[in-house]
């Protein structure tokens, strides 16, 4: 039988469910008195659990109220679909080819139809996902050239929180494409995996083009370097 990946829905008892609305409390209280409802997380490299820690972030909010929905941007190896056992015949990467140039209302009221369409409910309450969509030609250049800004601004009526999955910061430009685009961003680092040096060129590479990162994940903390911190860390936790 394969594992689950969404342990705060499966587990919401586990020490890994209590981390995860510590990390919920931090974001939502980081939210307070504003517009904010967009973050972006990625990572400095590949493995370092990225995706994992998106659905069950988005699945923590959720059973807080909040209605939310995980776009998975990683256009190359998208997981979220995986995770959630969800289709992914149809995605982020058909609806970008719609969203270039300068957009009118009356394209709004065409992308919103569509996003009807693209968007799926998933087993979990108020957990709803927008995935990759079929791998395109030339996934950076689609990003690139699509209007983020406006695709956004649609979402932003409907959900009260929205987390983007992207690929590795260090690796390929696409994380770099949202980091002027979302409220905040969020690097993503494995205990003892995560060079120093890649992990701060990585945060400044998302600065110079404008991003805000107020936190630091850190995740896959091993079983004895997890004595040397609190319960409530028990899988990751957020340097500031």
């Amino acid at each position: 039988m394969e594992k689950s990946e969404i342990i705060v829905n499966d587990f919401p008892r586990s020490p890994v469910s209590e981390s995860f609305r510590l990390f919920r409390t931090n974001l939502l209280y980081l939210f307070e008195n504003n517009e904010s409802k967009v973050i972006c997380l990625t990572s400095s490299n590949a493995g370092e659990g990225k995706s994992w820690v998106t659905a069950n972030l988005a699945i923590s909010c959720a059973q807080y109220g909040k209605k939310v929905l995980i776009i998975d941007a990683d256009l190359r190896k998208g997981r979220q679909h995986r995770i959630f056992k969800k289709s992914n015949r149809t995605g982020l990467s058909d609806l970008l080819k719609n969203l270039r140039g300068a957009l009118t209302e009356e394209d709004g009221q065409k992308i919103e139809e569509e996003l009807t369409v693209k968007i799926q409910d998933t087993d979990v309450p108020n957990v709803y996902l927008l995935s990759s969509g079929p791998v395109p030609f030339n996934p950076s250049e689609l990003l690139g050239t699509a209007n983020i800004e406006f695709l956004l601004n649609l979402l932003r009526k409907e959900f009260d929180l929205i987390i983007i999955d992207t690929p590795p910061a260090s690796i390929i430009t696409d994380a770099l494409i949202f980091a002027n685009k979302v409220d905040y961003m969020f690097l993503v680092a494995s205990s003892r995996k995560t060079k120093k040096e890649l992990l701060l060129n990585t945060k400044k590479a998302i600065e110079s083009v404008g991003g805000k990162i107020p936190g630091i994940i850190l995740n896959q903390i091993s079983t004895e370097r997890r004595k040397e911190y609190s319960k409530s860390y028990q899988k990751y936790v957020i340097e500031k």
